[in-house]
């Protein structure tokens, strides 16, 4: 798992912006208790709130929340990695075509982790 100052950065483009936390709890249709649940992570965000906030501050739900990304990535690469044993040799066209997906997971993970 990926170490980070903040388990979120929602706080922060919310006082980037001098936002309150009943003003932007409003414009993304949650009470101010929810929000402040948000931004230190003891409540996963509703995906309606996880765009909401992608599109409000015009950031990367990846960047407001990279703790949450990465448990989400990790759980993913995981679950590739067993799919593709689940595979085994068989190599038929849909299971060369699956594999490749999953390669490409597995690149993409990589390359973030780089990236970190």
């Amino acid at each position: 798992m990926h170490d980070f100052p903040y388990p979120s950065y929602l706080r922060t483009n919310r006082k980037r912006w001098a936002l309150t936390q009943r003003e932007l709890g409003a414009l993304l249709g949650v009470s101010a208790e929810s929000l402040s649940r948000y931004e230190k992570l003891l409540r996963t965000p509703s995906l309606e709130a996880l765009i909401g906030a992608e599109f409000v501050f015009g950031v990367h739900a990846r960047r407001l929340f990279p703790s949450l990304y990465a448990s989400v990535e990790s759980k993913i690469a995981k679950h590739a990695a067993l799919l593709a044993e689940a595979f085994g040799s068989l190599d038929d066209k849909e299971t060369l075509i699956k594999r490749q997906l999953l390669e490409e997971i597995a690149s993409r993970i990589a390359g973030e982790q780089l990236h970190v």
